[in-house]
């Protein structure tokens, strides 16, 4: 297993996020280093394979602030909490951009990072003391607190059965951990296979539907609690053709 998520990864199809050519951000800056310990394609953190379950979760977990998982969320991050610094580490698959964001307001930093990688995207809500190079470059935000919570309910200081409750049964449980590796086939949109047949005007019908009809939903969910209370949430997701 390559990275944390590398078991939700089910093609190597590349996604091409044209709109990032007009992000509102200031260019990235690339550090050469893998001190982004809280990074789930970060290569240090390789950890085990685990069952993934065949099930869909509700799309109000990859949304907070109103901010959804997509090739948008840098952008949207933006206008939402201002203008950031973005960072860019690794390459090829283990490759990741950042956008760092840090609670402005009391004597405990909690953190709200939105990362791309090679197919997925992902966000991190946090506390916790480690620091990591590039951690100057968060900008600070009187939005993000140990309040701040995703549209389903999941924030800092929940317990395991909270999580459990929102989220479901794991993948795995150890006594500080949960983790979820999800998959679910779904039907593409009306809109989506229009422009697919556009782009593909060649194609027969029959190779069409069968390459086209249905993405492949790869979801990936790192909670980790200390003193029986959440302090790490990672959610990361993939749409792959």
């Amino acid at each position: 297993m390559l990275t944390r998520f590398s078991a939700i990864l089910l093609s190597i199809a590349l996604l091409l996020p044209w709109s990032r050519l007009f992000s509102q951000n200031p260019p990235a800056t690339h550090y050469p280093d893998d001190s982004d310990w809280w990074s789930g394609l970060n290569p240090k953190n390789a950890e085990p394979e685990v069952t993934i379950q065949e099930r869909e979760l509700a799309s109000a977990n990859f949304r907070v602030l109103g901010i959804g998982l997509s090739e948008k969320m840098f952008d949207q991050a933006s206008s939402k909490l201002g203008k950031t610094k973005l960072v860019q580490r690794g390459d090829a698959s283990a490759g990741r951009e950042q956008a760092c964001y840090v609670s402005s307001a009391g004597s405990e930093n909690v953190f709200l990072i939105f990362e791309q990688g090679e197919v997925d995207f992902t966000f991190y809500l946090f506390s916790d003391p480690r620091g990591w190079k590039g951690m100057d470059r968060c900008t600070p935000s009187t939005l993000i607190s140990r309040a701040l919570a995703t549209a389903s309910g999941l924030h800092l200081g929940q317990s395991p059965a909270e999580v459990i409750r929102i989220l479901g049964k794991p993948s795995r449980r150890t006594k500080d951990e949960l983790v979820y590796s999800l998959h679910a086939k779904k039907k593409k949109s009306a809109e989506d296979l229009r422009m697919a047949r556009k782009n593909n005007p060649n194609m027969s019908d029959a190779d069409f539907h069968s390459n086209f009809d249905f993405y492949d939903l790869g979801v990936g969910i790192d909670v980790k609690f200390s003193g029986g209370q959440l302090t790490f949430l990672a959610i990361s997701k993939s749409e792959t053709t």
